[in-house]
């Protein structure tokens, strides 16, 4: 038995030395576990066995390492105890000492398969937590900013600037609304004084004209379009409805493919979020925000693919979500066009066309679209000057939306470009209002649409050739945001709290910095992440992947991406819009009051399992 306990032990401290790397945002509860097991089996040696063993002490030093590792988050705790379980792990596992045949060929072929678990263990180790961010800095003295209440706008002026903005209706990208709010939005800056300089875009542009669905002369409600996935004329397309299985397409040749889309069915958050810290503390992230955009990215076919198969049309099923929530919703925006046209539907009228999809019934599905080969689109940006001419601290949003809250941060850019105008600042501050966000196949560059506008920007941020360097930059996404749900019976309606605050940061000072901007407001509910596996969202991301600090303030409440005639304005508040712009012009002041060598640069992303709790 002692023989196999070694083997088994063995076994137990690779997994541990391999969970240290793999599951960061859990390392306290497996610093706790090393702990415990390392002392279980410091006992077993000393006092059952009443070994000698020289063993005994390595795991005495693992559990002071561990006690470290747990009081000062050093990441450098971590990859000591790790690597010393991995030790411990190949001396235990290949003492053994087999003599019988059969089994001794056994042990040498899992002495192999050790040994490659060890390789992939230690690259784990050594990747994860070399991404996983520190909280270890010295927090520099952060300047106590008091704002001037008669240099800010009013909570009049900025909900008649919010109202302006939702007079232009649906603003996807190079629309008719859209190119009036950018114009609208130049007007504005320059009225205070101030230059615009433009960067002008073409592209092939789609957008949603009529809608229908009909099964054997019974009408079917449209819940929404595909956006770019196709188009029809006024006769739509017709063809018997083929309910698909297992992923297998080929029955649908030729005709109309019923697809559903599984809400309940959700990638794990660790794998997408990685949270640092909270304020209040114990403020979490909450699992079902932006459910609906994560399932139709991830759960909707590729449609070119289905086109290529020849299949004629697809109707996508919601399944998990209310009626009300997937109403209008403008998803997936993230798609190339596809020339096959494709419709989603709630999941009541969904079980009609299942039903009817098994009489091998026929339907007609229409998709009329106006579309242009060569729209027109622009980003633009204003800089306000600093005494340092070299160094920029980048504010920046997308103008492009479908909303009030999905984009308003153009609009909290106009209050904050009021402001500071006339403050005396330390640093060149530019204020970036960019396009393409809903259209990212064209203008995500590397990440989102922000990157477009660095690749065409550079003397303003990479500090290169004589440009200027960005030290820092904020993002500013979707103020004023209520939280609404699906509650445990089916039925959306506000829950009574704001919506989550997510506030990307890629470095201590910047988490620091926004604790210190939000900390006197009535009502806030931060979660701090940081990208993590590749995901950061929102248009903070191309910002992050350069390394340049920055906090991306991006709320995802459930109606983000809502394309409805109110505009979502019954989910949305003034006040709190207000107090959220007051924040982030106390960010903007204290990264300016901030030397370039205190900002530091950004952390990249972090990997494998993150933190939610």
């Amino acid at each position: 038995m002692k023989k196999y306990f070694k083997l088994f032990l063995g076994i137990l401290l690779l997994l541990l030395a391999f969970s240290k790397g793999f599951f960061i945002g859990m390392q306290k509860e497996i610093s706790l576990v090393t702990t415990i097991l390392s002392f279980l089996i410091y006992l077993y040696y000393e006092f059952l066995l009443k070994s000698k063993t020289k063993l005994r002490f390595i795991y005495l030093l693992i559990i002071f390492i561990e006690v470290l590792s747990f009081t000062t988050d050093l990441n450098v705790f971590n990859y000591i105890s790790g690597f010393l379980l991995l030790v411990l792990a190949v001396v235990e596992f290949f003492s053994l000492h087999i003599e019988k045949r059969g089994t001794k060929t056994i042990y040498k072929v899992g002495k192999v398969i050790f040994t490659f678990l060890v390789i992939i263990s230690v690259v784990v180790l050594i990747f994860g937590i070399n991404s996983k961010p520190s909280n270890s800095f010295t927090t520099p003295n952060l300047k106590k900013v008091t704002l001037k209440e008669n240099n800010l706008d009013s909570e009049e002026i900025m909900l008649q600037n919010i109202e302006i903005m939702n007079s232009f209706g649906s603003r996807v990208t190079g629309s008719e609304g859209h190119n009036e709010f950018i114009n609208w939005l130049k007007s504005e800056i320059t009225d205070m004084g101030l230059e615009v300089h433009t960067n002008k875009y073409s592209f092939e542009q789609w957008e949603e004209k009529i809608s229908e669905l009909s099964i054997d002369g019974e009408k079917i409600e449209v819940s929404s379009a595909y956006p770019y996935s196709g188009v029809t004329d006024k006769n739509g397309v017709t063809g018997e409805l083929v309910y698909i299985k297992n992923n297998d397409y080929k029955p649908a040749k030729g005709k109309i493919a019923v697809v559903e889309i599984d809400n309940t069915k959700k990638l794990p958050l660790p794998l997408i979020m990685n949270k640092l810290d909270s304020f209040p503390l114990h403020t979490n992230v909450v699992s079902s925000d932006g459910d609906v955009v994560l399932s139709s990215t991830l759960q909707t076919p590729n449609l070119s693919k289905l086109k290529n198969l020849g299949v004629k049309a697809v109707i996508l099923v919601w399944k998990g979500v209310s009626n009300e929530k997937i109403k209008d919703q403008y998803l997936p925006f993230t798609t190339d066009y596809a020339g096959i046209p494709a419709l989603f539907i709630n999941e009541a009228e969904g079980r009609k066309v299942i039903d009817y999809s098994n009489s091998k019934a026929t339907a007609t599905l229409t998709l009329e679209a106006n579309t242009q080969l060569d729209a027109k689109t622009e980003s633009f940006y204003v800089m306000l000057e600093g005494k340092n001419k070299d160094e920029t601290i980048i504010i920046n949003s997308h103008t492009d939306g479908v909303n009030v809250v999905e984009e308003n941060g153009s609009i909290a850019m106009l209050s904050m470009l009021k402001y500071l105008k006339d403050e005396p600042l330390n640093k060149n501050i530019v204020f970036t209002f960019v396009t393409g966000h809903f259209r990212l196949p064209v203008f995500k560059g590397s990440s989102q649409a922000t990157s477009t506008w660095l690749n065409d920007n550079k003397e303003l941020w990479d500090g290169e050739n004589g440009h200027k360097k960005a030290v820092s930059a904020i993002t500013v996404e979707h103020l004023g945001s209520l939280e609404w749900k699906d509650d445990e019976n089916g039925v959306y309606k506000p829950t009574g709290n704001i919506q989550s605050e997510y506030t990307y940061v890629n470095n201590s000072i910047m988490l620091e910095v926004w604790k210190e901007a939000i900390k006197d407001r009535e009502n806030t509910r931060t979660v701090f992440l940081h990208g993590h596996n590749k995901f950061e969202f929102g248009e903070s991301q191309p910002l992050f992947e350069e390394n340049i600090p920055v906090i991306g303030f991006i709320p995802m409440p459930d109606y983000l991406l809502t394309n409805s005639k109110n505009r979502e304005m019954d989910k949305f508040n003034i006040t709190l819009m207000h107090n959220q712009v007051k924040s982030l012009l106390k960010a903007a002041l204290i990264l300016d009051d901030l030397p370039k060598e205190q900002l530091g640069v950004g952390d990249g992303y972090s990997y494998f399992w993150g933190n939610t709790k």
